[in-house]
């Protein structure tokens, strides 16, 4: 537990999620001599996959900054000085001082508990804070808050219809478009030929943040896990006509993605040694009761893998709107660090940017992923007969301390039949 000088001369930066242990300073929200109130944002910081939005533990008069834009910042090292009189800080009220020095461990009030979810603990503080402060300050994630600014829109002004008042990407959009506060048009670009340097380069991008993170957990897969890949494919040409009849009793479009879920679920359940996490450290494989699935997102801020929870347990349209709703708020940053964690095995759809084979690196420590590949219509031929069929490449990668490459050859097979057998899978 970080613990927080009782004089409020300093605030340190808390543990922003359980394992962080540094996040990159993106923006500052205040400035040194701003007044501030409690809860309100300091900066926005990201983590390893999170971006979030620190708040002032007390409400006070800022006196320094520490760091700037781009700076990697340790847990439990100085983020803010506050400007204090003698051991008390003049801007903060009666009320929060009392409440500070009733702390006997000298933590920010109703914040930083042991391994608490800074996600979960920021909303409800800044629920809270929205219901008293009636709409004076929006609620939103950083994520909306960069939309409303590219959109040059005073955040404050859009009413939200999201949870507890939220405001969402949507509501900047409908305001922007609906309420008299509209982006200017942008002007005509003037095309300009970049700058090219001594050695050839035109731009050079700092390896930081959640990218920085990825980079990382990538080479400790490398490093760690025996990667052995094999490869099959799936004639998946009865399965298209029943994906196709699937749509049309639901009223919505159903892809290949959550009937290949069903059909890795069933199989993880036939093969469980690839339903696992390993212990380096302990020396011991961890063959997990549940599937929780990891869905690999691309997103503008680097790949991003939120889990779906006892992907078993639900249908083909449910694992559908699952696969969608992760999504989506992996790429808008909503997503909170704990759907981010715990997953036993993942998927990776290359598919869906026109890859057919891959070589998909294991999302350690768990000892299995698979990735789907775009199904393409061929000439096929069965009992000597040729006919046109769809063919969707499958890639699985396996950490060979863990698992048997036959073992891999016989869960991949596994799959095909499923999928080759779309009567069984789908009822």
């Amino acid at each position: 537990m970080i613990k927080q000088p009782k004089d409020k001369s300093q605030f340190i930066l808390p543990d922003l999620g359980e394992g962080v242990a540094e996040a990159e300073l993106i923006r500052w929200q205040v400035a040194a001599g701003d007044r501030v109130e409690e809860h309100q944002t300091l900066a926005e910081m990201e983590t390893d996959k999170a971006l979030v939005e620190v708040p002032s533990p007390w409400a006070g008069v800022i006196g320094e900054l520490h760091g700037g834009p781009g700076d990697i910042i340790p847990v439990g090292t100085v983020l803010v000085s506050y400007v204090v009189d003698g051991a008390t800080d003049t801007g903060a009220e009666p009320a929060a001082v009392a409440a500070a020095e009733s702390d006997d461990a000298g933590t920010v009030v109703g914040s930083m508990d042991t391994n608490l979810s800074v996600s979960k603990h920021f909303t409800r503080r800044r629920e809270a804070e929205q219901v008293a402060a009636a709409g004076h300050k929006a609620l939103a994630t950083p994520a909306v808050r960069r939309v409303a600014r590219d959109l040059d829109i005073d955040i404050n002004l859009v009413a939200g219809t999201g949870r507890g008042g939220r405001v969402t990407v949507g509501d900047v959009h409908a305001f922007s478009g609906g309420t008299g506060v509209t982006a200017a048009p942008a002007a005509t670009p003037v095309l300009q030929r970049p700058t090219i340097d001594a050695d050839g380069v035109v731009e050079r991008i700092p390896i930081r943040g959640m990218r920085r993170k990825i980079a990382q957990a990538l080479e400790r897969s490398l490093r760690t896990a025996v990667h052995f890949t094999v490869t099959d494919e799936a004639d998946v040409t009865a399965l298209d006509r029943k994906r196709r009849e699937y749509t049309t009793v639901l009223g919505r479009k159903i892809s290949f993605m959550p009937i290949v879920l069903v059909a890795i679920c069933k199989a993880l359940r036939q093969h469980p040694m690839l339903n696992a996490n390993v212990d380096d450290e302990k020396q011991e494989i961890l063959v997990k009761g549940v599937i929780n699935l990891g869905i690999a997102v691309d997103t503008d801020h680097g790949l991003m893998v939120p889990v779906i929870r006892n992907a078993d347990k639900l249908s083909i349209a449910e694992l559908g709107d699952a696969v969608g709703d992760v999504a989506r708020r992996a790429r808008d940053r909503s997503i909170p660090r704990e759907e981010l964690i715990g997953g036993t095995f993942t998927v990776s759809n290359v598919g869906s940017f026109g890859g057919m084979h891959a070589t998909p690196i294991i999302n350690y420590p768990e000892v299995a992923i698979l990735a789907m590949g775009r199904a393409k219509e061929r000439v096929l031929v069965r009992e000597g007969m040729f006919y046109s069929g769809w063919i969707m490449p499958l890639s699985l990668s396996s950490d060979h301390r863990i698992v048997d490459g036959a073992e891999s050859a016989r869960f991949l097979n596994t799959i095909v039949k499923l999928l080759e057998q779309p009567d069984a899978l789908v009822s």
